[in-house]
């Protein structure tokens, strides 16, 4: 195997041909004399006087010129001769990330004039693309309302795309995560969480001034593109440029422009600052250009804090409830003095600083070099917690210090020895580090760094810190290659990528003492001068923290682009992954599974799709393909740590005398594993021997047509399924179980049914051990999607999109993107029955049935008048908005709540059938609750001050997000029945109340507003 893939990749290197890479675009066409015939040897010009690019190339025997490789940008010119005909020339026009602009050249008999055809942007109409994609120009990037300025936020803007949860994650196609994120064609996804770098809790991965365009791939995408069953984002970066261009900018919001969050008991004080410049131009003429970007925030955002906990804390008094004898009045006092910190505002900061530079390097009309580099450092004290308020008391428990650095940077080589050959070559560099660690200010007096529960309430700080997870080293190589020969476009390629991942992850290291009372924590926490133990139980992990584990993935395509007919295109082709996997360095002798972890080496995905142009305002498209997820890092991480060897969890339990004996007294922690006290069992996770990669299958059919000259509209029908989906089964389950029949009540307690259902009794099968997890492949998904996509470009001031998606997602249990059961693999709860996944078949997390978003940009002409007053106040003024309307979302399913043991001998008292699995309401449909609809609208209102009879221009912005204020709960209670004595009685109190409005990047829904000032030249 790896004899075959050095060979393929010397072919590659080593072969001078001509390729698109997914940072590129490119132009493509045929040449026609008067009678249809193609005109071979036509010789065919292509420059861009801003970004001096010259590419002189001569149609083929089949009257073809194909010019890949292009960096995306305005101002391109075609210009086509050949002898005996006239000239003709194209100019203006926009070329666009990803795209592939196809002129129709019909040559006139020579005269003396020459054939000019003149446009301002891009054809509406792609007859040669077969994916589903849609470009975001900079103009909407620049130009439309975004809260944050993360870029990465305008991919909502697209069709058959929704929140993967509600933390900034993104869906495509219904399947959680498996996304591939691209700057400039380079790799920039973080693999250990395969999301995007530097996840969502910092600001933004890279300046939005450093982004020209990006490209949304949905469903369908090229062999080119790969590690990703579910979407492909391509960012590319802006370049320098003939013309010396420039901005500065500044955003500010404070409390005063902010809502009250609904969950919040106030409005907490807020200060943000986003500022930031940038500059390019040409060191050398037509020859060296370069670009600089730099970019800061500083926001000051304290939480508010609170704990609402009925019968256990008196949120009034803030003192806790029912401490009393055996504890004296001196130590309950002692422990009502560590709740005053937990209500208020906890200090919060989020500070980032972005830098971005690039060089592009012409040197000469057939060689060019590319060199950028991005810089990003976020640090937020107290930023592990996102969200505006809490009531559970984590903005102490499960908060601290949190840090992320990005850096990547990226050299390219592009060739192109003739005209039928082009090459792209490019190395990246990228490194991801997540570091979160304490923060001395919100540990309580005489906790340390104990994990302390107290009548189910926590007080001690979180039991993962410190960690670093990941710190992520990457290193890629690429190269495209293409060639032209008569009406075939052939390319192939090679992506080789290795992936380092560093952890320094152990939880409970530190120990964590559980307390059944708060009594008897008083007892512990002060005056114990007998040494007593009143602790319900005692918990913690010892071992190795560190995990060093590097993936190497090797990439490799063959595409052919064929021209069947002047109306008929046709893309073929393949692409080939295999992703070596690290082995684990330790493994437990009981179960040797836990040493091998499978490379699987049959991840071959066909890609086929057409283009099929029925008249001038009429393209049909479709096509079909497999494409495997990457795999991440920290299913790997999991796998290395959770073979009951390199890390061991114990956990001592007051009942059991021996075990009572070995624990520690409060405070005290353990320096080593006990021996003699028959701990109880820990669990184990190791891969099935043959577990696989992934994938999706995609179809889909589309039919664009054009309105007019300036309105497209694409209706598509979306077919994706997705297959061998992760899924986690027991091997150690309880093999006994008893009949037993429940009586279902009402909420008036009369018995209106009843529910009879086996349930697991007994203990587990290997006593040594409590769940051994397998990791396996099981769980499929299916989606099927109607959209429709409106797209108007800019005239007369107004540049509009639409965007609207019906869809429906069914799965087996695949849940969001960031779940524990699709990352790291580490238990079985997620389903109701041990390994039989389908029994969970239903509307899954990523379900949404409606989508709809609608953007314009609209700077009118109110009036032709000169003068300064019309000049300066009466005309220049720009509105913009982003308006989503969207149905509800999966909100999970209806739970039940055991308040004993129905049955002597059940394995688990935590669900109806004794599993210790998911206790949703097995008669009921799974995922049956979902959240209110939700509707919204961002507007920006801009005045533009033209400086002089200069290029300059001031923009003065004042930006509101979620105009109406109109709030739709992302959380809600699920608690519908509770079981006593075998009977199951409805409980709606609580039950579909909302319990949080989580927003991103935010932490809320609420509206926020913000004021600006943009200068550019």
């Amino acid at each position: 195997m790896r004899l075959k893939i050095v060979a393929l990749l010397v072919l590659l290197v080593s072969a001078s041909a001509f390729a698109q890479s997914g940072g590129l675009a490119g132009i493509s066409g045929v040449v026609r004399d008067p009678s249809g015939a193609v005109v071979p040897s036509a010789k065919v010009l292509i420059s861009n006087d801003a970004t001096g690019t010259v590419r002189d190339l001569a149609t083929n025997e089949s009257g073809l010129f194909t010019a890949p490789a292009l960096v995306p940008a305005a101002g391109y010119r075609v210009t086509v001769t050949a002898s005996g005909f006239a000239p003709y020339e194209v100019k203006g026009l926009i070329l666009q990330v990803g795209q592939n602009i196809s002129l129709d050249v019909n040559l006139t008999v020579a005269q003396n004039t020459i054939a000019v055809d003149v446009t301002g942007a891009a054809p509406l109409l792609e007859d040669t693309k077969t994916d589903v994609s849609q470009v975001i120009d900079n103009k909407q990037i620049v130009d439309l309302p975004i809260n944050g300025r993360r870029v990465d936020s305008f991919v909502l803007l697209t069709p058959g795309v929704t929140n993967d949860g509600y933390f900034g994650l993104l869906t495509f196609r219904g399947v959680a995560a498996g996304n591939s994120f691209l700057v400039d064609g380079n790799d920039t996804t973080e693999q250990f969480y395969n999301e995007n770098a530097g996840r969502t809790r910092i600001a933004s991965q890279i300046s939005q001034d450093a982004v020209q365009e990006f490209q949304v791939v949905s469903a369908n995408f090229s062999a080119e593109f790969g590690r990703a069953m579910g979407g492909v984002v391509n960012t590319v970066t802006r370049s320098g440029s003939n013309q010396l261009h420039g901005t500065a900018y500044w955003f500010f919001r404070n409390r005063t422009l902010n809502a009250r969050d609904r969950y919040a008991t106030f409005n907490p004080h807020e200060v943000r600052h986003q500022a930031g410049a940038s500059l390019g131009g040409a060191l050398i003429k037509d020859k060296l250009f370069y670009f600089f970007n730099g970019d800061f925030t500083r926001r000051n955002f304290p939480m508010v804090s609170s704990i609402i906990r009925a019968g256990i804390v008196d949120t009034n008094a803030q003192t806790w409830i029912g401490c009393g004898a055996p504890a004296t009045p001196a130590q309950c006092s002692a422990i009502n003095a560590l709740l005053p910190r937990f209500f208020g505002l906890i200090p919060r900061q989020a500070n980032q600083d972005l830098g971005f530079g690039k060089l592009d390097y012409h040197l000469s009309d057939r060689n060019s070099l590319s060199a950028s580099f991005n810089y990003q450092r976020f640090l937020s004290p107290n930023g592990i917690q996102t969200g505006t308020s809490s009531t559970s008391g984590s903005a102490f428990t499960g908060n601290g210090d949190d840090s992320v650095r990005v850096r990547n940077g990226r050299l390219s080589w592009t060739s192109v020895p003739n005209s039928a050959f082009v090459n792209e070559a490019s190395m990246g560099w990228s490194t991801d580090r997540q570091a979160d660690t304490f923060n001395n200010a919100l540990m309580g007096p005489g906790l340390g760094l104990l994990g302390v529960s107290a009548g189910g309430q926590a007080l001690g700080p979180a039991a993962y810190l410190p960690r670093v997870e990941p710190n992520e080293r990457r290193y890629q190589f690429v190269n495209h290659a293409s060639w032209t020969k008569g009406n075939h476009v052939l390319k192939l390629g090679a992506d080789i990528a290795t992936t380092n991942d560093y952890t320094y992850y152990i939880s409970g290291y530190f120990g964590s003492y559980t307390y059944q009372t708060v009594t008897a924590f008083a007892q512990d926490y002060t005056d114990n001068t007998t040494g007593a133990k009143n602790w319900n139980s005692y918990s913690q992990t010892f071992g190795n923290p560190v995990v060093d584990a590097p993936i190497n993935d090797y990439g490799f395509y063959l595409q052919d682009q064929w021209r069947v007919t002047p109306k008929l295109t046709v893309n073929y082709g393949a692409r080939y992954e295999y992703a070596q996997l690290p082995q684990p360095t330790t493994f437990n002798k009981d179960y040797p599974q836990t040493g091998q972890i499978n490379s699987a080496g049959n991840n071959v995905m066909p890609r086929i799709g057409f283009a099929y142009r029925v008249n001038d305002k009429t393209v049909v498209r479709g096509g079909y393909g497999m494409f495997y997820a990457r795999f991440a890092g920290g299913t790997i991480d999991n796998l290395f740590t959770g073979n009951g060897v390199s890390q061991t969890s114990i956990s001592l339990a007051r009942t059991q005398a021996p075990q009572l004996a070995a624990g520690p007294v409060f405070p005290n922690t353990l320096n080593a594993i006990p021996s003699g006290a028959n701990i109880s069992a820990s669990s184990i996770q190791f891969a099935a021997p043959n577990l696989k990669t992934p994938y999706s299958e995609q179809g889909t059919i589309a039919l664009q047509r054009q309105v007019g000259n300036e309105l497209a509209i694409t209706a598509s029908y979306i077919w994706s399924r997705g297959v061998q989906l992760y899924g986690v089964r027991d091997l150690n389950f309880p093999l006994n179980s008893t009949s037993f029949t429940y009586a279902v009540n009402d909420d008036k307690g009369n018995q209106v049914g009843s529910y009879t259902t086996p349930v697991y009794t007994g203990t587990r099968p290997d006593t040594r051990y409590s769940g051994i997890y397998q990791d396996e492949n099981g769980v499929n998904s299916f989606y099927n999607a109607l959209t429709v996509q409106v797209n108007k470009r800019l005239s007369h001031g107004l540049q509009a999109d639409l965007s609207y998606t019906w869809a429906h997602e069914i799965d087996d249990g695949q849940s969001y993107g960031g779940s524990t059961n699709n990352l790291f693999l580490s238990g079985a709860s997620y389903w109701s029955s041990n390994g039989n996944y389908k029994a969970d078949k239903a509307s899954g997390s990523e379900d949404q049935r409606h989508r709809m978003v609608f953007d314009f940009v609209w700077a009118p002409v109110i009036t032709h008048r000169d003068g300064a007053f019309f000049k300066y106040v009466v005309n220049n003024w720009q509105l913009s908005t982003i308006t989503t309307l969207q149905s509800g979302r999966v909100a999970g399913s209806e739970t039940v709540r055991m308040n004993d043991t129905p049955v002597t001998g059940m394995f688990s008292n935590s669900t109806l059938n004794g599993s210790g699995l998911s206790n949703r309401v097995p008669f009921l449909p799974m995922n049956n609750l979902y959240t209110p609809p939700s509707y919204r609208s961002d507007a920006r209102l801009s005045k533009i001050i033209p400086i002089g009879e200069t290029r300059a221009r001031l923009y003065l912005n004042f930006e509101v997000f979620n105009l109406s204020n109109t709030i739709a709960d992302t959380s809600l209670s699920n608690q519908a029945y509770t079981q006593a004595k075998g009977v199951l009685t409805y409980t709606p109190t609580a039950f579909g109340q909302g319990l949080a409005d989580a927003g991103f990047p935010d932490g809320t829904q609420a509206r926020r507003m913000q004021v600006s000032a943009r200068f550019t030249f």
